[in-house]
């Protein structure tokens, strides 16, 4: 991240998607920097991919990240966009905005509460807001291993698009649980395993739930150079018709930390 202490990712050079369909269950927690000093720090990234010829495709995608601390807060907020085309057709649209505060009440237990923004025209999700908020704990604090627990209760909005689908137009607004439990190993000097699950059961019916289970495996060569490969698959059990239950995603990152 770029800050006064020049600190954090500035750059995102690679980003490799094996499916275009999103999850709706966004891992933020993995982009809290757990043991950051104290202050301010920010982080973009942006790609594009540009073919002609035999496949016709354009997309551009970025995010911007800011995370802000002190010794009782922390404050993280992110913006995600991602647009592209292939032969004169749109394939993917989405955006995102998140705004989160941590309370640190001890060293081990805070408190969230967060805002969170999406679009996404192939999810059929024309709004979605979510508002929530919950306790969090460290259930270990090793050096070379971490795991993090948390629950919150919280509110969504969702609306679905207009379109010729028969649920076209259709709102609501739910109360949700939502649980994670994060893990980070370090198998070795610089090469670690985090694994993110989260459930959202919705509280007036349990049977419907979003699960996500994220997995980032990182090594890091040097100070400055970070190479990641990642995989996320989402199940949604009662998604808008037309709308698959299950997403998967391979992703393949390379960053530079000034």
């Amino acid at each position: 991240m770029v800050g006064p202490r020049f600190s954090g990712w500035v750059l995102l050079l690679a980003w490799l998607h094996a499916a275009s369909a999103a999850a709706q269950i966004v891992n933020v927690q993995a982009l809290f920097e757990e043991n950051s000093a104290p202050g301010h720090s920010f982080a973009m990234d942006l790609g594009t991919d540009w073919r002609t010829g035999s496949t016709d495709l354009f997309s551009v995608r970025g995010s911007l990240l800011g995370q802000w601390r002190t010794e009782r807060h922390t404050w993280l907020g992110v913006i995600r966009g991602e647009y592209a085309f292939a032969a004169d057709e749109t394939i993917v649209s989405k955006t995102l905005e998140h705004l989160r505060y941590r309370y640190h009440v001890t060293e081990r237990r805070s408190w969230e509460v967060f805002l969170q923004h999406e679009y996404d025209e192939f999810r059929r999700i024309q709004f979605r807001a979510l508002l929530g908020a919950g306790p969090r704990v460290k259930v270990l604090t090793e050096k070379k291993a971490t795991l993090v627990a948390g629950v919150a209760l919280m509110l969504e909005h969702e609306r679905i698009r207009r379109d010729t689908e028969p649920d076209a137009g259709q709102f609501r607004t739910d109360p949700r649980l939502s649980s994670y439990v994060l893990g980070r190993l370090e198998f070795m000097e610089n090469v670690f395993l985090v694994e993110t699950l989260y459930a959202q059961p919705r509280v007036t019916n349990p049977a419907d739930i979003r699960l996500l289970n994220d997995t980032i495996f990182e090594v890091k060569p040097n100070e400055r150079l970070t190479v990641g490969i990642g995989f996320n698959l989402t199940f949604d059990n009662s998604p808008p018709l037309g709308v698959p239950k299950l997403d998967t995603q391979l992703r393949t990152t390379v960053g530079i930390r000034l």
